[in-house]
């Protein structure tokens, strides 16, 4: 016990930890059973259909996490945690889990608001709303006001929140070599496209406008949550503007990995 770090020795493990162990060992146990009935050919043998536990432990929030410490012996304040764990079927888990293929997971929420707002994600998380899309469309939904109320998030935290999520952010940068002109008798020439990530920009919405060094930067493709650009090579590097065309204006450098930030009117 005295060899444990002292966050586990005194305040036990998370309660998700916890219960992941716990059907692991139980997935162990089905496995190992498995293996005996096709190795040993067994017409007949048992299976763990639903486990009652009840576990004497101590309850604690830490840093917003919530811990579970068994109870030692002579320790007669403990709560009594009753567990039941049952089978569940494939379709049943990808019925009722989150997408994890639905969103890049550069563009998280904690990717999106970064450390400045763990708090304030993890109130989020709590309600279901793990990535940008999810908030965005949360807001669309039920509203900011219904957000603040159940997150418990002050308002204006909540608008900086919404601000951080849907500003635009550059993902990549592709290299591609264009094809000389005919008869020009000249190389390519390599030419940088650039793709733009924001929860503001729709399919059959207004193209939006994008400057840069005193000329428009030409949009390839747009499509629902992010526009492709190609940018003149004196453009590359620099500073764009990015006019969603609802009165609200981003500044985005041209480059790998780049963060918007708000110059235009905040988001509604």
């Amino acid at each position: 016990m005295s060899s444990l770090p002292p966050l586990v020795r005194d305040s036990g493990m998370q309660f998700d930890l916890f219960i992941q162990a716990l059907t692991e060992q139980l997935d162990k146990a089905q496995a190992t059973m498995a293996l005996k009935a096709r190795v040993g050919k067994l017409p007949l043998t048992f299976a763990v259909k639903d486990v009652q536990l009840d576990l004497r432990a101590f309850l604690q929030f830490v840093d917003e996490e919530l811990y579970v410490r068994p109870a030692a012996p002579g320790e007669s304040e403990a709560s009594t945690i009753r567990l039941a764990l049952t089978t569940i079927t494939r379709p049943m888990i990808e019925e009722n889990s989150v997408d994890l293929s639905a969103e890049d997971p550069k563009f998280s929420l904690r990717e999106a608001l970064g450390e400045d707002f763990d708090e304030d994600r993890r109130r989020l998380e709590r309600l279901g709303v793990r990535t940008v899309k999810q908030l965005t469309e949360l807001r669309q939904s039920a509203g900011a006001d219904v957000i603040e109320r159940l997150a418990r998030l002050p308002v204006n935290r909540l608008q900086q929140a919404l601000l951080r999520a849907a500003a635009p952010r550059a993902s990549q940068v592709r290299e591609t070599q264009e094809a000389p002109a005919a008869g020009s008798g000249a190389a390519g020439d390599a030419a940088a496209q650039i793709r733009v990530h924001s929860p503001l920009l729709r399919v059959g919405g207004r193209l939006p406008l994008v400057q840069a060094a005193g000329q428009a930067v030409p949009v390839l493709e747009c499509g629902d949550g992010e526009v492709l650009l190609r940018p003149l090579a004196s453009q590359l590097g620099g500073v764009a503007q990015i006019d969603f065309g609802d009165g609200r204006v981003a500044e985005l450098d041209l480059c790998d990995g780049a963060r918007g930030r708000w110059i235009g009117e905040a988001a509604a």
